[in-house]
């Protein structure tokens, strides 16, 4: 410029330089007001700083690490899933519900490797109905083929005929029946009363022919009638007593104070 030498100019310039530097960085040292902004907050979104580590840290990195990282704390171990009660002993039946557990016999936990003996009761656990005395009793084979009641006495009145070489006993309205060959120690059963025979039965003179109640099985069984002949009085009602055994029956006769014992092998014992 004219009027102005080369070295002044030049210190001009140097001061302009240095003036518009420092308000740059004025400028930016500046805080400024921010303007809020309108609608949703915007989402923040985090940076991932890679920190270089020397691979041999002085004490200053290595206390600055033990600061930026703090300890972790040791997981708690997780609780185990519950196991089932284990139950020693013998299992004697289901509970009546899953809550209460298996029926344990409380002897066999307190020696849980122990057997626990089984006291067989000797004889029968049930006897015969003292009504049919003890005769029938003083043969020991027959009292063991017989073997233990299996039901209770039963009494009632029922038919009876008496024959010739034998007896027959009915229950009422057409029960069961039984025919008695004491002879021949036989016997025959019948769970139901047969029909009365439509064939004429003619006995001897003297004798009876079977009642209408009995004449069915008399005529129906296979040698009934050879075994037991003809009839003697005519049909009566008695008193009459069955126990079932688990070999066979005993059949007390109340009108004549007999015992009959009828084993499962169709033979007749008696009368007693």
């Amino acid at each position: 410029m004219p009027g102005v030498n080369a070295g002044t100019g030049y210190t001009l310039s140097l001061q302009m330089i240095v003036t518009v530097a420092i308000l740059v960085l004025l400028a930016a040292c500046t805080p400024g007001t921010p303007t809020p902004a309108a609608g949703p907050t915007p989402a923040i979104v985090k940076l991932l700083a890679t920190v270089f580590i020397s691979p041999t840290p002085d004490e200053a990195q290595i206390a600055a690490t033990r600061a930026a990282i703090p300890p972790s704390a040791t997981p708690a171990p997780a609780a185990a899933s519950p196991s089932p009660t284990v139950y020693v002993g013998v299992f004697l039946g289901a509970a009546e519900s899953d809550e209460e557990g298996p029926v344990i016999n409380p002897a066999l936990l307190q020696a849980p490797t122990a057997l626990i003996p089984v006291t067989v009761a000797s004889g029968c656990p049930a006897q015969a109905d003292p009504l049919f005395g003890t005769t029938w009793q003083a043969d020991n084979l027959l009292v063991a083929a017989l073997g233990c009641p299996v039901e209770l006495v039963g009494s009632f009145t029922g038919p009876v005929q008496v024959f010739e070489r034998g007896v027959m006993y009915g229950r009422p309205n057409g029960g069961e029946q039984w025919a008695v060959a004491p002879r021949s120690e036989q016997f025959w059963y019948l769970p139901l009363a047969l029909a009365p025979s439509p064939n004429a039965i003619t006995p001897p003179q003297g004798l009876l022919p079977p009642s209408p109640g009995f004449s069915g099985m008399w005529q129906a069984a296979q040698g009934l009638s050879d075994a037991l002949g003809f009839a003697r009085l005519e049909e009566q009602q008695a008193a009459l007593s069955t126990q079932r055994f688990q070999g066979g029956i005993l059949l007390a006769d109340g009108s004549s104070g007999q015992v009959f014992m009828l084993l499962a092998d169709g033979s007749a014992h008696g009368p007693y």
